[in-house]
């Protein structure tokens, strides 16, 4: 990402070579970093930095092109003849977003000064992604079984290239978060969250659209589109590498070594500030797990089509880029958390609601008729409309609770380790994600209860069924049909929605002072903190991770 780079007084200048910020401003930054007191910051003003915000918008969304390209293949796969199994085995190829914690503090501490702090990393990464785009783009044919493959597709070759693109896109990643935090000014950081959050939907969905709308109906060659954004990437980093100057790491920034940062994280989970902010994050998304993990899949219980769901999905993007637009100028100034308590409680209602209403009123007979060939287009777009409403109304709240969440890393995060601290607050955050949805989907069996009923609906005992059945056999024997009685999914939904109002009037007070800590309090002095938090927190990224681990362990 591009470094701290503050226009010359000249706006000629602004275009071309950046000149150091102001003395003013660095002074003030200066004194923030040795002193550990915090001046009151001037309200978010983005003159001087709209090209600084427009440079990191274009390098976040270059991170989202991958994960489109990712998220086509295994539909590409599918029709070629591919099993479960090898779509199982591609998905390995996200690893590295879920692991990059360790190792952020490489990134954030070892770099040449003459290239700059964070292009040290952004440079080779990207044109390693250019290069092997190219690379994939040769041999796609050949391992999607078009060539001298004989018909077999080669998934290891095509899993094991993707694996190489995410974790260059991982560690582009952290020193794009790092640089985001120099290169705005400080009042406009909270506007890296947004290029965050707009960057990366609009590259996935870019990515992924023209796939589905090109490719697909065979417009153009999916080695073409490959070779297209490979070239992309190389240019745009030939682009930054020439014109975007990156700042010197003033004294109050540097890090001794990489054992250093490791260290400071470790610190850092030590904070009171940070812990308070753990257990918040943890917690906040127990109320919407129902509506965001299981609503779809209950609903394709019910007999949806699966293309029918991953159409609508995708309609809702355009959703995820323009609210962050919207919502910037109430995230952007020293209260971005102000939004996500204002969105909290709809949302919690919102995801109950919509919840029930979608999987209650689901027009399960014309989904039945779809399973036969029938068309059923006009018999379910009324629901499908309710749904997109319901949906998108609920994705307005969910995007506002993403960018203030990302917008608070942003204006805690430490700069001296920026690409570390907002890894690990974010590590924090999809472990809680991750919580909630393997929570809320092992309670829906848990109470979920089921009754053998004979053909008079007379109750003749309990029952079970298990994965691939569809009777218990004990039930049939006494010539009987295993029902559900109580669906753990109303109850979990119920349960959630509880825990969300109770969150709400517990954590509402506790966000708002989070936000009136100085910035001395999310800050570390050095020393070397306990490694038992972070030793807890590798330890449980591990086991996140373990299964895809036991995948790739599997091929050798």
């Amino acid at each position: 990402m591009s470094c701290t780079l503050r226009p010359r007084s000249d706006p000629a200048a602004e275009c071309s070579v950046a000149m150091p910020q102001d003395a003013e401003h660095q002074h003030l930054q200066q004194h923030q970093h040795a002193s550990g007191t915090e001046e009151p910051r001037e309200p978010s003003n983005l003159q001087g930095d709209y090209h600084n915000v427009a440079l990191l918008l274009v390098l976040y969304t270059l991170q989202g092109i991958p994960m489109g390209f990712s998220a086509a293949v295994p539909l590409i796969l599918k029709e070629r003849g591919a099993t479960f199994s090898d779509i199982a085995l591609f998905s390995v190829c996200s690893l590295p977003f879920s692991a990059k914690l360790f190792w952020a503090p490489i990134v954030d501490s070892v770099y040449s000064e003459k290239v700059g702090r964070r292009k040290t990393w952004l440079l080779p990464t990207q044109l390693l992604i250019g290069a092997m785009m190219l690379y994939v783009a040769a041999r796609m044919p050949v391992w999607l079984g078009e060539g001298e493959g004989h018909g077999k597709l080669q998934i290891v070759n095509l899993t094991f290239c993707y694996l190489v693109l995410y974790v260059c896109c991982a560690t582009q990643d952290i020193a794009v978060d790092g640089w985001a935090l120099t290169m705005l000014k400080r009042r406009n950081v909270g506007y890296a969250s947004t290029c965050n959050t707009i960057g990366q939907t609009l590259g996935y969905f870019e990515a992924f659209v023209l796939i589905m709308a090109l490719v697909e109906p065979g417009y153009v060659s999916f080695s073409t589109f490959t070779v297209v954004h490979g070239v992309l990437f190389i240019v745009i980093t030939v682009f930054v590498f020439a014109v975007k100057r990156e700042d010197k790491v003033r004294p109050t920034e540097e890090v001794d070594s990489a054992k250093t940062v490791y260290y400071q994280m470790a610190q850092t989970m030590e904070l009171p500030a940070v812990k308070e902010l753990v257990v918040i994050l943890l917690t906040w998304k127990v109320s919407s797990a129902v509506a965001e993990n299981l609503t779809i899949l209950k609903m394709q219980e019910q007999g949806m089509p699966k293309e029918h769901a991953a159409a609508l999905s995708l309609i809702l993007t355009p959703v995820q880029i323009i609210i962050p637009m919207i919502v910037t100028k109430f995230t952007a100034g020293d209260r971005p958390l102000d939004l996500a308590v204002h969105a909290y409680l709809p949302r919690t209602v919102f995801a109950a609601f919509s919840g029930v209403v979608l999987v209650y009123f689901a027009p399960t007979a014309s989904f039945a008729a779809a399973k036969q060939g029938h068309s059923i287009i006009a018999d379910v777009w009324p629901f499908y409309v309710l749904m997109l409403l319901l949906s998108g109304v609920y994705s307005v709240f969910a995007a506002c609770m993403f960018v203030s969440q990302m917008a608070f890393f942003a204006k805690v995060s430490d700069p001296r380790i920026g690409g570390t601290y907002m890894t690990l607050l974010n590590t924090v955050a999809n472990l809680g994600n991750l919580a909630a949805k393997m929570g809320v989907t092992y309670a829906v069996d848990m109470f979920t209860w089921r009754s053998c009923v004979d053909h008079e609906n007379r109750h003749l005992g309990t029952c079970e069924i298990m994965t691939g059945e569809t009777n218990d056999p004990a039930c049939a024997l006494q010539k009987g049909t295993c029902t559900r009685s109580v669906d753990g999914y109303y109850v979990v939904l119920a349960g959630c929605f509880v825990f969300g109002v109770w969150w709400w009037v517990t954590f509402k007070t506790k966000l708002d002072k989070l936000q009136t800590r100085k910035q001395a309090e999310w800050r570390v002095t050095g020393g070397k903190g306990s490694l038992v938090w972070l030793s807890a927190m590798f330890a449980v990224v591990f086991m996140m991770l373990l299964p895809a681990l036991r995948k790739l362990a599997a091929l050798y």
